[in-house]
């Protein structure tokens, strides 16, 4: 695709800009938007917006247009996600959403490695435009399950919670009802900022450079090395949630953190493929901790967590991910990558600190037995 719409590598990396800056423009007014027009309305917009953006894709002929498609895409995803985060922390058990998210993050992450296989394999042979072309068809088969089979769901239990929220935020005066604790949600969303900076820190912008600039390795060695992450991270998400819901999430937040950080710190360390790959698959294993910041948010606004709160949620994280790749890499030119590793550990250390501090004297108390 770059090399036949002409593109330099500047701008093939503009296009990952355009697709997630639109995303992150549309979470704060999204959440008031699902409200007036409904959750299934908003899935169904989503989803055009990506076939729309896919088609597009496949028919460019120009940076501007490929562009628009990128920007289209970016728009449906941040639509769809935000429904889908609503509905995870909302349907279920409230002591098994951890187990629930991650369930949806290993979804994420397998169909994007089985898309990836395949639509390369078209492109391959067939050309990248009947690539997206595969995609499109993906896309549109995707709407009819999810029209026929998912959008109903979620419009019953969505609706359900509502009227149930509605009663908490008025219950009667014998039964005030709980006010949720600034600071436990500031070190949330804290947690969720650095969670995100960390990602896009270290495995967009630093392992990429790192094992290209100074280990001189390929892109497809690279490739292996975080593909090879993110099959032991799509093991290891049932189990971390199930121990998170079981015995604390943030029992498990903090050491996958820890993990996090020691592939960071591990990664400019390195001189050789093999630890290199443990660096990146200890740092994709740490974010099996992704899904923790939400299920928190929904522990501790007690049966508010509706679409406004996902929106400052999914907003935070876009932040990260939009300020991570300026930031570290400008550290990383400026003074080298030991650097850029540093700064990204330091961003986690103080997420880490606050939420430890803050939900830390909740999670250690023992929890009594009903008699």
């Amino acid at each position: 695709m770059v090399g036949a719409l002409g593109l330099s590598l500047a701008a093939a990396g503009f296009l990952g800009t355009v697709f997630s800056l639109p995303r992150a423009l549309l979470t704060l007014p999204a959440g008031v938007l699902v409200e007036r027009i409904g959750p299934t309305r908003m899935m169904h917009a989503g989803m055009a917006l990506v076939l729309t953006g896919t088609l597009v894709a496949a028919t460019a002929t120009s940076l501007a247009r490929m562009a628009l498609a990128r920007a289209l895409v970016g728009l449906g995803y941040g639509a769809t996600a935000l429904v889908g985060i609503v509905y995870l922390m909302q349907a279920g058990p409230a002591n098994q959403r951890t187990r629930r998210g991650n369930m949806y993050e290993g979804s994420l992450i397998s169909a994007n490695a089985v898309s990836g296989y395949l639509a390369g394999g078209i492109s391959v042979y067939a050309g990248w435009r009947w690539g997206f072309g595969a995609a499109a068809i993906a896309v549109s088969a995707g709407w009819l399950i999810a029209t026929w089979r998912v959008l109903p769901t979620i419009r019953t239990v969505l609706q359900a919670r509502t009227v149930s929220a509605e009663a908490v935020a008025a219950p009667p005066a014998a039964e005030p009802a709980r006010r949720a604790n600034p600071r436990a949600l500031f070190a949330i969303y804290l947690v969720a900022f650095g969670l995100a900076f960390g990602w896009a820190g270290a495995i967009v912008t630093l392992a990429p450079l790192y094992g290209g600039q100074v280990l001189g390795l390929n892109a497809a060695a690279i490739g292996r090395a975080l593909a090879l992450g993110y099959v032991v991270e799509a093991c290891l998400l049932i189990p971390v949630g199930w121990t998170a819901d079981t015995f604390g999430r943030v029992r498990v937040l903090l050491p996958g953190m820890a993990v996090l950080m020691s592939g960071v710190l591990l990664l400019p360390l390195t001189s050789g493929l093999g630890g290199y790959t443990l660096a990146c698959v200890l740092v994709i294993v740490g974010m099996t901790s992704w899904m923790i910041p939400p299920s928190l948010l929904a522990e501790h606004l007690h049966g508010r967590f509706g679409s406004r709160a996902v929106s400052l949620y999914r907003f935070i994280t876009d932040l990260g991910m939009v300020a991570a790749p300026m930031i570290v890499g400008s550290l990383t030119g400026w003074a080298g990558f030991g650097v850029g590793a540093a700064s990204i550990v330091i961003v986690l250390i103080i997420s880490a600190s606050v939420v430890g501090v803050v939900l830390g004297p909740r999670w250690r108390r023992r929890v009594r037995p009903s008699r």
